[in-house]
């Protein structure tokens, strides 16, 4: 099997049971707007743990929804291992103040770092650039999921409505 499939494999299991552990917590219905955003908070916390917070975008998508969410306890349950590492790698991380590339390239590589989360930590370019690399390999998993998870429901959402109107 190929690391494509891996990864979308890595993340299908995660996103279930993020959403099984955000199902179980919610104590209330949801409008639509609560309900657009928890989807898209357990999608960043399951793509995040399917790194399991082995590289800078992991751990700032895990940092990042940790500060956003309204429901800490179950962003806490979710993503407890991933934390205890985000920890640990976090110490190491330094910031490097010399910079000494063209100011075209300076320019590329900070808007790079503004689009990858965690970037603006990396001063190493290479480094930079394989964060970046694995991040679109995991946001594409996550948007090829997704999109599959979408037309099985379209399909099956028009399925009960003929069945409803029969």
């Amino acid at each position: 099997m190929n690391t494509y499939n891996m990864v979308k494999q890595r993340f299908i299991k995660k996103w279930i049971n993020t959403l099984h552990m955000l199902d179980s917590s919610i104590e209330h219905p949801l409008n639509v707007t609560e309900r657009k955003n928890a989807i898209r908070l357990s999608s960043d916390l399951a793509i995040a743990a399917a790194r399991s917070g082995s590289t800078v975008w992991s751990r700032a998508l895990i940092s990042r929804s940790g500060n956003k969410t309204t429901n800490k306890p179950m962003a806490r349950r979710i993503l407890k291992k991933a934390r205890n590492r985000m920890k640990n790698r976090c110490r190491t991380l330094r910031r490097n103040g010399n910079f000494t590339a063209k100011v075209g390239v300076r320019k590329r590589t900070e808007f790079l770092k503004s689009l990858v989360p965690g970037g603006e930590l990396i001063d190493d370019k290479d480094y930079l650039i394989r964060e970046t690399l694995d991040y679109i390999v995991y946001l594409r998993a996550q948007v090829d999921v997704m999109r599959t998870v979408a037309a099985v429901d379209l399909v099956t959402g028009n399925v009960t409505n003929d069945r409803r109107n029969k």
